[in-house]
């Protein structure tokens, strides 16, 4: 595979590019022929793996042809696990009380409490969630349907998840050949927070050398195809 990294001024900026850089060192050491190169711009890159911001590999992709991705937040199949109020709506179907809203059309915008918008969104499509403390969140990387890593990325990181209960969300949820499935930890239990395509994500220490390129290049040839 060939890989195009995003950087800014001929510099690499972003943790998920330094650890691809590192694996695909490991993999030149391991006799497999991986490749890249640098860009400060996007470019069409069909066969080649574009690694950056959202709006570095969002623009490689409309510039493949293909559509922008779209939040998964936490999809329907999900809902079940998320031991909170949540539905999906329109700007119209904002709730009077205190809501965790997210767009459904804007991958990783902003996200918004509706106290903070006196109950008005701009035209589109939301997630409605239901506000929640967590105590500690995770992230799980998930390859071909299989758990490989499991990271904390904010609150208390010796409050560990039920690694059972992500493995059953993995099972009902029929996602990409690579993603990140992000959870919280209340009252005890493990619920779901969201869902994102394994793209510009954070890694917060997930540094498998051998499985990380293999998750990059994966989906996004399963997203071009």
């Amino acid at each position: 595979m060939h890989f195009v990294i995003q950087s800014i001024n001929g510099q690499v900026k972003h943790d998920f590019s330094f650890t691809l850089l590192e694996a695909l060192e490991y993999h030149k050491w391991a006799g497999n022929s991986h490749t890249f190169e640098l860009a400060d711009y996007p470019r069409k890159t069909r066969d080649s793996i574009p690694v950056g911001s959202v709006e570095f590999v969002s623009e490689c992709i409309r510039l493949n042809g293909k559509p922008t991705p779209r939040p998964r937040n936490v999809p329907k199949e999900l809902f079940d696990f998320a031991d909170r109020i949540i539905f999906n709506g329109a700007e119209v179907d904002v709730p009077q009380t205190e809501y965790f809203v997210k767009s459904n059309d804007i991958i990783k915008a902003p996200p918004i409490i509706t106290r903070d918008c006196d109950n008005k969104l701009q035209s589109g499509n939301y997630q409605f969630s239901s506000l929640v403390d967590f105590v500690s969140e995770w992230r799980a990387f998930v390859w071909r349907g299989e758990l490989v890593g499991l990271q904390n990325y904010a609150g208390d990181f010796t409050i560990f998840p039920k690694v059972a209960r992500i493995q059953t969300m993995i099972r009902v949820y029929k996602g990409p050949c690579a993603y990140t499935l992000d959870v919280g930890i209340q009252n005890g239990k493990t619920s779901v927070v969201e869902v994102h395509d394994f793209f510009s994500c954070g890694l917060y220490g997930f540094a498998d050398l051998q499985l990380l390129p293999l998750m990059l290049g994966g989906w996004y040839k399963e997203y071009i195809r």
